[in-house]
């Protein structure tokens, strides 16, 4: 009697802790996590529409102005990089974070579905200064493997223009700026768009040295540079080492604290 008393007191111990072990399991916090807070507000918040859509309005009313300022003028261009900027990649990062991988991981297939939807405003934008008369090109770096299918997915969301010599991949280097030169050759590019400072003009990769130059071109954000949010990836993570093994986090959060002093410690 007493062996038996023994086994059922141990039983529901063991049956005790195991319940115990899955209600003190940690609750998921999306904060944790920013990557997924990213990715969850570039496909879900109407705050991130709302930016994408202010930007092309804004791209817009530029390239109004500079069809009335030049009536005649043939040659002039507008030059969007894709990906974050005409193309909505989040469900591919959402995928990443499922898998618990990173890029490139799936990527090249991801790019061969030719499923991402475009960021909202672009598909209006690039068609109005179409009908205006601009060159309209789009600089990335998707590796050229993938243009075909890159294709196929801009001309699905009727972008206009969509032709092998109005899309420029990526061949040796990851600087567009080999790239914008080539079509400076023969057109007059008026306006860029991207996600990314590299996508607009030569940037360094470096932290303050990128905040510095964004200052020192800080009147021709709105008129020749037009920026689309992204905090999901880019040049600015890597800028801060953010991609090294050992991140420096801490350090980064307490120059952002030090305005606080003793406060809340």
């Amino acid at each position: 009697m007493k062996i038996k008393t023994f086994f059922l007191v141990m039983l529901s111990a063991a049956l005790f802790s195991c319940t115990n072990v899955q209600q003190s399991k940690p609750v998921y916090k999306p904060s944790d996590n920013a990557l997924l807070m990213a990715t969850l507000y570039n496909y879900y918040a109407a705050e991130y529409q709302a930016l994408c859509y202010q930007a092309y309005n804004v791209a817009k009313e530029r390239v109004s102005q500079l069809r009335a300022k030049f009536p005649k003028k043939k040659n002039m261009a507008v030059v969007v990089d894709i990906d974050e900027t005409v193309l909505n990649n989040s469900p591919y990062q959402a995928l990443t974070i499922e898998k618990n991988s990173h890029f490139p991981n799936c990527w090249d297939a991801w790019c061969q579905q030719a499923a991402a939807k475009p960021v909202p405003g672009a598909v209006s934008f690039l068609r109005y200064a179409d009908s205006l008369g601009f060159q309209v090109f789009y600089v990335t770096n998707r590796s050229l493997k993938l243009k075909a299918a890159t294709i196929k997915n801009l001309r699905k969301f009727n972008f206009p223009q969509v032709t092998d010599g109005h899309i420029y991949m990526k061949t040796t280097t990851g600087n567009k700026e080999p790239r914008r030169q080539a079509i400076s050759k023969k057109y007059d590019i008026v306006l860029l768009a991207g996600d990314n400072l590299g996508d607009l003009y030569e940037a360094t990769g470096k932290y303050p040295q990128r905040n510095q130059k964004v200052k020192s071109l800080r009147n021709d954000f709105g008129v020749k540079y037009i920026v689309l949010p992204n905090p999901m990836y880019g040049t600015w993570p890597a800028g801060l080492k953010l991609y090294s093994k050992n991140a420096p986090v801490d350090s980064l959060l307490k120059v952002m604290t030090k305005s606080f002093g003793n406060a809340c410690r």
